[in-house]
């Protein structure tokens, strides 16, 4: 039986799990992933999952585990498992402690970007450019992006789903950037002078996600940044606060 159940094999889930392992308490750490399970560390109290849960089975899985408390540690644009979270925490009868994990840096001034909504109106927009575009959102919605494909040089994770999708969305196997970040100011600079890239298309992944550093990198070297808002406001406590709500419910 498990106590604590973490969803996100993000910087932040792996720094909860990691308290959580050095606390002994007994945790399931779900990731979307089999690279996201690849690049944990080793625990000896903190069980690891690389399905991805319907509402139902998150259900299922906190009945069957007997938990007590459960983390939404995902990215902040992952609508939907945070949404089957949160339905799955409804269907059950007795109380579970919740905790949203949100990520620092996501209140940040977005001067002297292009702001769009959704990915449609990015492309939209980028249809009626030229140059080379770095595109760091992900391979998970890159279809979106396919009448770019040509222009499209996308930053992907080094597995083989992520290229797969890249390659799906008619990405030459020449732009593709496959490289676990975040990254550095200077090489985000970098990239976007190899490239030679006009444009950089990004969420607003927060300080974990190397946000503050592209847009740097896009200032300094001229590049325009285009940002993709999330749809919902993003609430929640940090790491630190979730760790000190941890030691009270489980060490003292």
């Amino acid at each position: 039986m498990s106590d604590v159940l973490i969803f996100g094999g993000t910087t932040e889930g792996r720094e909860i799990a990691t308290y959580c392992d050095e606390l002994r308490i007994n945790t399931i750490l779900c990731v979307a992933t089999e690279y996201g399970k690849e690049v944990l560390p080793e625990f000896k109290t903190v069980k690891v999952s690389n399905k991805r849960l319907k509402t139902e089975e998150i259900a299922d899985l906190i009945k069957e585990n007997k938990i007590s408390c459960v983390i939404d540690s995902t990215h902040p644009y992952a609508y939907e498992i945070s949404k089957n979270i949160e339905s799955a925490l409804k269907l059950l009868e007795k109380d579970i402690t919740f905790f949203k994990i949100k990520r620092e840096s996501m209140d940040v001034s977005l001067e002297n970007t292009l702001e769009f909504s959704s990915n449609f109106e990015a492309v939209n927009y980028l249809l009626n450019t030229e140059g080379n575009i770095l595109l760091t959102t992900g391979s998970k919605e890159i279809s979106a992006f396919s009448g770019l494909s040509n222009r499209i040089f996308p930053r992907v994770l080094p597995s083989v789903d992520s290229i797969n999708a890249c390659i799906s969305a008619g990405i030459p196997s020449k732009n593709i950037i496959a490289m676990q970040g975040p990254f550095s100011t200077a090489l985000n600079e970098a990239i976007i002078k190899e490239f030679d890239c006009k444009y950089l298309v990004s969420k607003i992944s927060g300080r974990s996600g190397g946000f503050d550093e592209k847009i740097e990198a896009a200032k300094n070297t001229g590049c325009i940044p285009v940002i993709i808002l999330p749809k919902t406001e993003i609430t929640g406590i940090s790491v630190e606060e979730c760790k000190v709500n941890l030691e009270k419910l489980y060490n003292e």
